[in-house]
Order: C-alpha cells, then sequence, then structure tokens
C-alpha cells in the first residue's frame, strides 16, 4: 500500500457513514452558539461577566417561554401567530387585576388561565374549523390586539402591588426567578417531548399526518394540545414580563413574534414540522440573544438590528433546506454503496434452489395464487 492510498484511507476514516451533512445539521448550531459568544466576547469585554449573562437570561425569559410552545406547535406541522397578542392580552390581565388588589398568585393564574383560553380557540380554529394555521393565528393576533381596549378603559396600566415584583425581578444567590421559570419550561418541555408517548406523537403528526392517523395517532387531538400549550406558554410569559416591569401595555414590541419564531427556526426546528427538538430551541433561543446582547453593547441602532434578525430568518430556512437536501442526497448514496457491495449469488447456487425448491416447476406457482 502506497503513501498516498494510506493518506486516503486515513481520511476517509474521519468521515461519519452518512457524511458530515447530518453532523452540521445536528450540532451546527453548537458551533454557531460557541463562535458567537466567542466573537462577542472579544468585541466586548462586559458581554462575558456574569451580571450581563445574568441580564440577558433574565430579559428573555418571556421570550424563551414562548418558544418553548411555538417549538410544539412547529414541531406538529402549525404555526402561531398570535403569540405576540396573546402576550398582551395576558399581560393586561395579571396588571388590571393586581390594581384591584388581587393577590399576585392569582393574577399570575389568571394570565395562564387567559392564555390557555387563547390556544383552545386557535385549536378550535385550526382543527375544528379547519382553518389555515397562518390565517387563523394571523386573524387571532389582530382581534387579541384590540381585546385590551375594550375590557379596560386604560390598558397602559403601573403596578405597586408589594410582592407582584418578585416573579420577575426577584433572584435567587444572584440567579433570577425568571431564568429559573424559563429552565424550568425548557427542561419540562424537552422531557415530554423526548421521553413521553406523546411527545413522540408530536414528531409522528408533524412529519407524516395521514401515517399517524393510519396507526391510530388522534392527529387532531394532538395537534389542539400543541395550541393550547402555546397559549400556556404565552399566560406565563405575560406573567413573568408584567411582574419584572410591573407595568402592562396592550402594545407590545410588534417584533416579539418575530423573535420568538427566529429562535426556534435558529436552533435548526423544520417550518415543515416533524424534526426538531428543545434543545434546539434553547440553543437558538441563545444565539439570538447573544446577538441583540452584543449588539446592544456595540452601540448598533434598531433598524440595523431588524435587518439583522430579517437576514438570519432568511438565512436559516436556506441553510435547513440544504441541510436536508444534502443529508438525504448522502442518505441515497449509502444505499446505492450497500446495494453494490452485496455479493450476488453464484450459478451453482441459484441451480441447487432451483432444484430443491421447485421440485414440481410450474405448479409451484399455481398452488401459490391459490
Amino acid at each position: 500500500m502506497t503513501d498516498i492510498e494510506t493518506r486516503w484511507i486515513a481520511s476517509r476514516a474521519l468521515v461519519p457513514a452518512g457524511g458530515w451533512a447530518p453532523v452540521f445539521r445536528r450540532f451546527g448550531v453548537l458551533f454557531v452558539l460557541a463562535a458567537l459568544l466567542i466573537a462577542m466576547g472579544i468585541g466586548s469585554p462586559l458581554f462575558l461577566r456574569p451580571h450581563n449573562l445574568l441580564n440577558i437570561l433574565s430579559q428573555w425569559t418571556p421570550v424563551g417561554i414562548m418558544a418553548v410552545g411555538a417549538t410544539y406547535v412547529i414541531l406538529a406541522g402549525g404555526f402561531d401567530l398570535s403569540a405576540a397578542g396573546g402576550f398582551a392580552l395576558c399581560a393586561v390581565v395579571a396588571a388590571a387585576l393586581a390594581t384591584k388588589g388581587w393577590p399576585p398568585e392569582i393574577d399570575f393564574l389568571a394570565a395562564l388561565a387567559v392564555g390557555v383560553v387563547i390556544g383552545a380557540v386557535n385549536a378550535f380554529l385550526v382543527v375544528g374549523l379547519k382553518v389555515n394555521p397562518f390565517i387563523a393565528t394571523l386573524g387571532s393576533a389582530f382581534i387579541l390586539s384590540g381585546v385590551p381596549f375594550i375590557i379596560v378603559e386604560n390598558p397602559f396600566i403601573m403596578v405597586q402591588q408589594p410582592g407582584f415584583d418578585t416573579l420577575g425581578a426577584g433572584s435567587w444567590h444572584g440567579i433570577p426567578y425568571s431564568g429559573m421559570v424559563l429552565i424550568a419550561f425548557l427542561v419540562f418541555g424537552g422531557i415530554v417531548l423526548a421521553k413521553t408517548p406523546y411527545g413522540q406523537s408530536v414528531y409522528a403528526v408533524g412529519g407524516n399526518p395521514e401515517a399517524s392517523r393510519l396507526f391510530g395517532i388522534r392527529v387532531g387531538l394532538v395537534v389542539a394540545t400543541t395550541y393550547v400549550f402555546s397559549g400556556f406558554c404565552m399566560g406565563g410569559a405575560a406573567a413573568v414580563s408584567t411582574s419584572q416591569l410591573s407595568y402592562s401595555a396592550s402594545q407590545q414590541d410588534p417584533g416579539l413574534i418575530f423573535d420568538v419564531i427566529v429562535a426556534v427556526i435558529v436552533g435548526g426546528t423544520s417550518l415543515s414540522g416533524g424534526f426538531g427538538s428543545m434543545w434546539r430551541t434553547a440553543v437558538g433561543l441563545g444565539i439570538l440573544a447573544t446577538l441583540q446582547n452584543g449588539l446592544n453593547l456595540l452601540d448598533v441602532n434598531t433598524v440595523s438590528q431588524y435587518v439583522v434578525k430579517g437576514l438570519i430568518i432568511v438565512g436559516a430556512l436556506g441553510l435547513d433546506v440544504w441541510m436536508r437536501w444534502l443529508s438525504a442526497s448522502a442518505e441515497r448514496r449509502a444505499q446505492m454503496l450497500h446495494f453494490s457491495h452485496a455479493r450476488p449469488k453464484g450459478r451453482s447456487e441459484l441451480d441447487l434452489r432451483s432444484a430443491t425448491q421447485l421440485p414440481r416447476g410450474r405448479s409451484e406457482p399455481a398452488e401459490a395464487g391459490r
């Protein structure tokens, strides 16, 4: 064996069986996050300080909680554009009850309850009435943006209730309670997806709803529960955000819904459904939070940040399509290689098989047909 052949064999030994495409598709987001952390740390010495990192965790908790719910919806093949409007309504309800003297626990439970109702309405529109998820949740978003102005005289509410800000602004040994809530949502959502039959049903429905129906999975029920859970996450995010700010406004940041969607798809969850995981959403959220915080520290204006987010969305979708194409190509090549290396049977072996298994010549097919 020559030296060139030895080097070629050694280089091929480093390549995974299915090629590098599946590896990059599965773990590429981790490399991106690590590169961003290093780059931002070099660009701004303040970025990697523990105080700044904990602030990032706290500030992005509402977006992260809603991204957990959005992950379920997208994995099941759906889409939810009502997150921002539902978030605003839940926040107004919590703040309004607080100003009337209700305890913080009741205020936050009310926000969760309103979120569940919003999710149930979206589920009815999508599953019950068979409305396209994009149109149904877009219509819900417009309706929800106007409801706060109807149920209260002034939806811009300041909360001065003692203890109301504990959930959002309190901490334990320097670790914010809001960050703990986010981690709890991510861990719970990840365990349910990865370790329970319900989670496997979500993947199956998103991957192939017709096949799932044939296997006995109640597709409509699975899809409906993802919207209800997404609504629950809206309520949880609103409770944390209102507690952080001690303030509720019906006109929330219009880019909020895009932050939620970007966090999910940048992590690698496919918009076509059936592929993704909760750890991917957590990494996608980390990438988005790192990028925006770093841009703020570098004094990049808000308009430019929106341009960057838009480019990230387009790039993430394009990368997802490209990686799926590479993975499919690598799988086809592996199958062709497997078949090409299969040893064909020799003539004597075929003759022996025909002599022992077909002693009656043409009569076997006729009997088999009966």
